[in-house]
């Protein structure tokens, strides 16, 4: 009997993507850094997942690529003025929010700028995602958003608005965080999305 992740693989090939199943976050950044070759322009999105595999230090101590780092940005105009270079780089990481066994994967936005350079623009996209964003099906990763991600993802937000000026100045409500709903269902353009499956829980 296929595990889940296999199952999620053999659907994300079917979808037009990659899946790649790693056991720890170790390997899943190795996995990613080895996935971004030199030379290469690199943005990401806002993900706790990201942090926690340790891949965008690791991303800060290349010097054979351009790192277009966000948390670098501290006012709303630069900021926006990065995103919008974001959407021309050569690879763009992020988690996800949700991903079903049939190889769906859901995510909710804000602003909108992390869902829409998934779907479209930077040249490859590098999803890391830890076994705890599987769900059963659509209904249960629309629940797991409403539940999970956009919850806690509200709760850290508001932490960072106490000791940024990026967004002290905004009042932060599930409504705000719930702006754009995204599901993939196939990517069009062969080897752009890659999806790498962690045995270990991630994120949120």
């Amino acid at each position: 009997m296929m595990s889940e992740i296999e199952r999620i693989q053999s659907a994300l090939h079917k979808r037009n993507m990659t899946g790649y199943h790693v056991q720890d976050r170790i390997e899943a950044r190795t996995t990613a850094m080895k996935m971004i070759p030199p030379q290469s322009t690199v943005g990401f999105g806002g993900s706790v997942t990201l942090e926690q595999v340790g891949l965008l230090a690791a991303l800060r101590m290349r010097k054979d690529i351009t790192l277009l780092d966000r948390t670098k940005v501290h006012q709303p105009a630069d900021q926006m003025a990065l995103y919008r270079k974001m959407f021309s780089c050569d690879v763009f990481l992020s988690s996800t929010n949700a991903i079903t066994l049939k190889g769906q994967l859901v995510n909710v936005d804000g602003r909108g700028n992390r869902v829409a350079m998934i779907t479209y623009g930077p040249k490859k996209v590098i999803i890391i995602a830890g076994h705890n964003k599987i769900t059963s099906n659509l209904d249960k990763a629309m629940e797991r958003l409403r539940t999970v991600a956009c919850p806690l993802n509200l709760k850290r937000v508001k932490e960072l608005s106490q000791n940024s000026a990026l967004f002290s100045d905004q009042d932060w409500s599930e409504e705000k965080i719930w702006g754009q709903v995204s599901i993939i269902e196939r990517q069009l353009d062969p080897d752009r999305i890659h999806v790498i499956l962690v045995d270990e829980a991630l994120g949120f």
